[in-house]
């Protein structure tokens, strides 16, 4: 993928994932799979930074859902 289309892309995912944390109503599987892999790309080491944030803040919400589903359980 050039460096463009990266550029795009991870911000792109920067905006919904900061929707996310703030409503926290769309599904994090799609997005983990966009995460993971933008991981797997050759980026540049402000890019893997920003995406390493964005991977951090899915985490995050999918900890926080874990942690939510087992106290119904």
């Amino acid at each position: 993928m050039n460096n463009y289309l990266i550029e795009k892309d991870l911000a792109h995912l920067e905006r919904v994932v900061n929707k996310i944390a703030s409503s926290h109503g769309l599904s994090l599987s799609y997005w983990r799979k966009r995460v993971d892999s933008m991981l797997s790309m050759k980026l540049m080491p402000a890019q893997r930074k920003r995406i390493g944030q964005v991977n951090a803040v899915i985490l995050m919400l999918e900890a926080t859902k874990s942690g939510s589903a087992s106290n119904f359980g």
